[in-house]
């Protein structure tokens, strides 16, 4: 008797024990907002949003895109001893001083420009390049950009180039033809050429057109809804956290930050942000009038798919950049902005 008593107990004490552990799993986070939503958006209607994307354009962009950089893959370059234009390849040997010191990274031989194509760090390089010949030497004076990470020192001062032309040379461009397609890639026609890019790039045209649905709908969504003002200090840290990423982008382009913006998204760096924090406040609106959650355990669950979609194959390593808090919010506001993509109507 006193055995079974004891194992009664302990069966009872093991389902205590397990329904505490479930019960911890299942409470929700609490997280801490940087704003109140209601206190910045007027929602409006934001399920069956009715949008329109062309599926066939964004293929045929890709598409083509993909047979441009084949072409100019393809494309070889034969000397020349006129004036270098758009679309030819200078190949030049350069010295940067600065301070009347030369600067190893601002110095190389052999550099190869493409000119209309090719880009350089420093701001009117280029652009010294157009109407040179074999053989020229230049010597210019231009200015190291403001926001040069990669050498701080030398930020925004004045450089001295002096360029030595070594070739000009013209491009030879192959035509796209049935010839060109059996020639490079054994396909019997242009066509055939093309399906195979398609059938091989396949996942990227999805990816794309899932995107531009979803732009579609949040750029709908943002015109139902009302912005009243914008939090001050969650707008000055996304501005901070936008300007980082965004100047790596435009670097590579050797333009500014506003510049980069306007040219890819047709916006000035600061519309572009407001545009990103309304969209954040609007879909916390919706999570806090859908009242969205996050369990501990689906956390847990979510976590390292969450952390895939973002670039991270060890979640650990998410965490630690970004933190707990912060990776809640996002799941909430992901969650928020699947209830209106799920409801909304692609024509």
């Amino acid at each position: 008797m006193k055995k079974n008593i004891l194992k009664k107990i302990s069966i009872g004490l093991l389902s205590a024990a397990m329904m505490v552990s479930m019960t911890a799993c299942n409470t929700k986070i609490k997280v801490n907002y940087d704003y109140n939503a209601e206190d910045y958006v007027t929602l409006g209607e934001y399920k069956g949003i009715e949008v329109s994307v062309d599926t066939d354009a964004i293929e045929n962009n890709l598409i083509n895109t993909r047979i441009q950089n084949d072409l100019e893959s393809n494309t070889t370059y034969v000397e020349t001893t006129r004036a270098a234009q758009a679309d030819d390849k200078v190949t030049i040997d350069f010295k940067g001083s600065i301070g009347g010191e030369q600067v190893s990274g601002f110095s190389d031989n052999d550099y190869s420009i493409v000119l209309g194509k090719d880009t350089f760090t420093v701001e009117g390089f280029v652009d010294e390049l157009y109407g040179v010949k074999s053989g020229d030497v230049k010597v210019v004076t231009l200015t190291v950009p403001e926001d040069f990470s990669d050498a701080p020192e030398y930020a925004g001062r004045k450089i001295v180039f002096e360029i030595t032309v070594k070739t000009v040379a013209q491009p030879n461009v192959p035509m796209i033809t049935d010839t060109y397609a059996k020639e490079y890639y054994n396909y019997d026609t242009v066509a055939e050429y093309r399906e195979s890019i398609k059938n091989e790039i396949q996942d990227t045209i999805d990816e794309k057109v899932t995107e531009a649905k979803k732009q579609a709908v949040l750029t709908k969504l943002q015109e139902r809804c009302t912005i009243k003002g914008y939090p001050e200090d969650y707008l000055a840290t996304k501005t901070s956290d936008y300007e980082q990423s965004i100047k790596f982008y435009s670097m590579m382009q050797g333009i500014t930050v506003d510049e980069y913006c306007q040219k890819t998204f047709n916006m000035s760096f600061d519309d572009y942000v407001k545009k990103a924090v309304a969209q954040d406040m609007i879909l916390q609106a919706i999570a806090d009038k859908e009242n969205i959650s996050i369990k501990d355990y689906d956390y847990k669950g979510e976590l390292p798919q969450f952390a895939k979609d973002r670039g991270y194959s060890d979640k650990d390593s998410f965490v630690e950049k970004y933190g707990k808090d912060k990776i809640v919010k996002n799941m909430i506001i992901q969650k928020a902005q699947d209830i209106v993509m799920d409801n909304a109507v692609y024509k």
